[in-house]
């Protein structure tokens, strides 16, 4: 006998049915030089020399957009800074239109140090993202003047708070976040009142994503903080809208059994070279690096994935209903199998 709820269990276990959210890192090149970045070499604030530089393909990118998700709800799209800053990509403008026009159910979410372009750029960026259902800018700033690029190295603080304003000035909606270490966790109050200064709707504070390290010379401490939020402005969006419009969304809220994060949040994280993969932690194994050995911390599947998962070869619904994502992902989070999921995200058997 046909059993409803049978099909649509197997129908939500299921990446392609279940992605609403797409995380794209657009660009692997980035004008700053942070230390805990993957970029970088450790350290150093220099660049790995085995990283490829490259800018998200705009032909793919326009199929991405027109075709391959033509009718599918697409409720958020983050950019990201993975592997580098999606500021630098030089028709972001563009790409994003073109999503805006195929897409205009989509939450717009862009992740950026905010040290690039002038003013001019900024203020006409927020009348693009406007195109959106619904947009945020999230501006890192890690300090005050004297410590901000003690870790954001190569980035103008000055700049940084000009641009935010030009955003903010023109109807941008716009979020500053804070890593702290221990260099300046003494001025996070004084962090939120500038954010607050230049027309940021919100604030919010995050630990670094390493543990203490020397980057030519100068010592970055980690220090555990409690997340701290608050709201600097009136605005109808807030920081924790988990709004769910797609497909059996009740239904999948109601019996998802995941233990993948990003599988519950309905997302994917797909890097500048066009590979798509379940989330920004294994992303960074879509790479060779000399000094990575991706089976201590994923599998040997990754290297034919790298291949297999690319939008160059195959299509996003293709990718998502292919084996590795039928079998081997789920087998790999079912039985806790990836060490980067077990530490990174908790997973457990």
């Amino acid at each position: 006998m046909f059993s409803v709820t049978a099909t649509v269990r197997t129908i939500l276990d299921n990446w392609y049915f279940n992605t609403h959210n797409l995380q794209i890192d657009v660009t692997s090149h980035c004008n700053a030089r942070c230390a805990f970045c993957v970029r970088q070499q450790d350290g150093t604030a220099q660049t790995k020399p085995e990283l490829e530089l490259k800018h998200f393909d705009t032909t793919l990118w326009d199929r991405l957009v027109s075709k391959d998700t033509r009718g599918w709800f697409i409720k958020e799209l983050t950019l990201n800074g993975n592997w580098g800053d999606p500021m630098m990509h030089p028709t972001l403008v563009e790409m994003l239109d073109k999503f805006a026009h195929y897409h205009p159910e989509t939450q717009l979410f862009m992740h950026t140090n905010g040290s690039m372009r002038s003013t001019e750029f900024w203020n006409d960026l927020a009348e693009s993202f406007r195109k959106f259902t619904n947009h945020t800018v999230i501006f890192a700033v890690d300090g005050m003047k004297d410590t901000h690029s003690i870790y954001r190295v190569r980035t103008n603080w000055d700049k940084i708070l000009e641009n935010i304003k030009s955003f903010t000035n023109n109807k941008g909606r716009a979020r500053v976040v804070m890593t702290v270490f221990k260099h300046n966790i003494h001025q996070i109050k004084q962090v939120e009142e500038i954010a607050k200064e230049c027309g940021c709707i919100e604030f919010e504070t995050r630990e670094s994503h390493g543990a203490h390290t020397i980057q030519d010379g100068v010592v970055l401490e980690h220090i555990e903080v409690e997340a701290y939020q608050t709201r600097l402005g009136n605005d109808d969006y807030s920081m924790s809208d988990n709004r769910d419009f797609g497909l059996f969304s009740d239904i999948k809220i109601k019996n998802s059994k995941s233990k993948c994060p990003w599988y519950n949040q309905r997302q994917v994280q797909i890097d500048p070279w066009g590979t798509v993969w379940p989330c920004c932690h294994t992303s960074l194994f879509g790479r060779h690096f000399n000094n990575i050995n991706i089976e201590t911390s994923v599998d040997s599947s990754f290297v034919s994935a790298r291949k297999d998962n690319n939008l160059e070869n195959k299509t996003l619904r293709e990718i998502l209903n292919n084996q590795w994502y039928e079998k081997t992902l789920k087998k790999a989070v079912d039985s806790a199998s990836w060490k980067i999921c077990r530490e990174t995200c908790g997973v457990s058997k």
